[in-house]
């Protein structure tokens, strides 16, 4: 297996940036910058996480996610490809939830397909119709 090297990078568009500009805005109106976390976490984030591509990359996926959903967020052949995932520099299971702040790297084999065991923990959608996809190719 080799390491996948990305090529998708994400750019933000002004409603993005307008968005950001909001939040720092209310960030220097809250007296207690922790307290005004805590409560951005609780109120926007709270069905999110947010992990790490080997290059830097933050990727939002939903609460539960895995090492799969993550390879397949990053592209379809990366996720029917998969063998193995490194969360933090250490092997893991692919149906390991993953946490805000990991940092993930997706091992691959060429023509490899996907499991269909993957379909009863993946959580998008986009997993999902992927393997399914693939499956129905065999």
């Amino acid at each position: 297996s080799k390491r996948y090297v990305e090529r998708k990078v994400v750019f933000a568009n002004n409603r993005e940036l307008a968005w950001v500009q909001q939040l720092r805005n209310w960030q220097n109106f809250a007296n207690n910058s922790k307290e005004f976390l805590q409560s951005l976490k609780i109120d926007f984030f709270k069905d999110r996480i947010f992990v790490i591509t080997p290059k830097g990359e933050v990727i939002d996926l939903p609460t539960g996610a895995t090492p799969i959903d993550f390879a397949y967020h990053i592209h379809s052949e990366i996720g029917n490809q998969c063998v193995a995932a490194k969360v933090n520099g250490k092997l893991v299971s692919l149906d390991s939830e993953l946490r805000s702040g990991d940092v993930i790297e997706i091992l691959i084999q060429k023509k490899k397909k996907p499991s269909e065991s993957w379909l009863r923990f993946v959580k998008t959608s986009i997993a999902k119709n992927q393997i399914k996809s693939a499956l129905r190719k065999k």
